[in-house]
């Protein structure tokens, strides 16, 4: 049997400042030292020299399931090292050599990492310099979330997909844009969705039979994508998605919480990670925060559950807010009891307010679609100071006590506002 940590996988990353010929060589003396240690490397890539080549690599890359070891040949590779490991699943280790400011550019890549909120350790590997283990990944996934859509590095640029993987124990998948585009092709022209779904909504459509239809097939298209890739949950960047596909995602999102499926919008992986914790208590609802009163925030996004309304009659299907296309849900939220959510980039710290849904359906069309006015028992002033980002997760007739017990289930540190 192989010894425990004994098979890695490695990706390696060098600038193209230096010559090839000297990362080649730097490469295979680093390979040549790792196998000699009793190591069975599986190189998945050498070596990634630019941006464009660390994207092209995240496939395989998310494929890796115990170890990875990314390998700096030369300096100049921080930044690489980050795009390669923010999408792993696995443990990730820095390996440095004495050489070619290769170990300042992995400490450096640690510290960009762990803003990140990843937890990665450096190793320096040089003749006589015993390399025991590797970090391994020793339990199994609980969950999986799809990335959908062609998002940028920089979409990542606070929180990564890596970081769910590590600290909510879930498998993160990507789904291409183009792959998207062939399953929403593939539902286009079926009538049976706009039928089915008009003999079922018992809500208002305010919105044109195209741009309805177009957004069902966007929904089925996610739909199918999800389940075949055995996810519980998915998050889209959206306006790349109404660039390629000019169909927005909001009433996908809104519908699929009614088959189980969890949706996040613009490619949110910290709202992501609040609402997993507490989709159990109640369908979350994400909403910017758009603006503030004496004792209240107005929260509006273009998507909610729709079995978080009040009445589903009152549902309204409308144009989305920032492109007046696709179609977006005002839903009349449930008022009462609520608590507001949310973490901090590393995932690690979470922060909860005691509050309640004083009204919704508020009209405003200056904001998203589903708005509610949010009465708080603290000031908001207090609140903004605190609030780690835009977005804010409402668990609606949830209170402060059962959603801190869910988030200190998942590891969050929580801290009441």
């Amino acid at each position: 049997m192989e010894p425990m940590g004994k098979r890695v996988c490695v990706a390696a990353v060098g600038s193209p400042v230096h010559p090839q010929m000297q990362r080649t060589a730097i490469l295979k003396r680093l390979l040549s030292l790792l196998e000699d240690a009793g190591f069975e490397v599986d190189v998945i890539a050498e070596p990634v020299s630019s941006f464009d080549e660390a994207w092209a690599v995240r496939r395989k890359v998310l494929e890796v399931e115990d170890s990875l070891a990314i390998l700096h040949l030369t300096g100049g590779t921080s930044k690489l090292a980050v795009e390669v490991a923010k999408w792993c699943n696995a443990p990730v280790t820095l390996v440095a050599h004495g050489e070619n400011n290769s170990l300042p550019s992995s400490l450096e890549a640690r510290a960009r990492l762990e803003r990140l909120g990843l937890d990665v350790e450096v190793k320096v590997v040089e003749p006589g310099v015993e390399v025991v283990e590797f970090r391994r990944r020793e339990v199994d996934f609980e969950g999986c979330v799809a990335i959908i859509g062609e998002v940028s590095p920089r979409t990542f640029d606070v929180t990564c997909p890596a970081a769910l993987a590590q600290r909510l124990n879930v498998r993160v998948r990507h789904v291409t844009q183009d792959e998207l585009e062939r399953y929403v092709e593939k539902h286009k022209g079926d009538a049976e969705l706009f039928s089915d779904f008009l003999s079922k909504f018992k809500g208002e459509v305010g919105v044109p039979p195209q741009e309805l239809q177009l957004s069902l097939a966007l929904k089925e298209a996610i739909s199918e994508i999800v389940k075949r890739a055995k996810c519980d949950a998915f998050t889209i960047d959206c306006f790349e998605v109404i660039k390629k596909i000019h169909a927005t995602p909001c009433l996908a999102i809104s519908l699929l919480f009614e088959e189980g499926i969890l949706g996040v919008c613009e490619a949110d992986v910290q709202a992501m990670a609040c609402m997993m914790a507490i989709k159990s208590l109640a369908p979350p609802f994400m909403g910017n925060i758009a603006a503030t009163g004496e004792d209240s925030l107005t929260l509006a996004h273009c998507t909610a559950a729709i079995n978080l309304a009040s009445s589903q009659s009152g549902v309204k299907l409308k144009s989305h807010f920032e492109t007046g296309r696709g179609v977006a849900v005002d839903v009349p939220l449930k008022l009462g009891e609520a608590t507001m959510i949310a973490c901090d980039h590393r995932l690690k710290e979470a922060y909860v307010v005691e509050c309640s849904v004083e009204r919704s359906q508020l009209e405003n069309k200056n904001m998203c679609r589903t708005q509610a006015l949010v009465k708080l028992k603290t000031k908001p002033s207090k609140v903004l100071a605190r609030w780690p980002g835009g977005h804010a997760v409402l668990a609606i007739r949830v209170s402060s006590a059962e959603a801190k017990r869910a988030l200190k289930g998942k590891g969050f540190e929580v801290e009441e506002i």
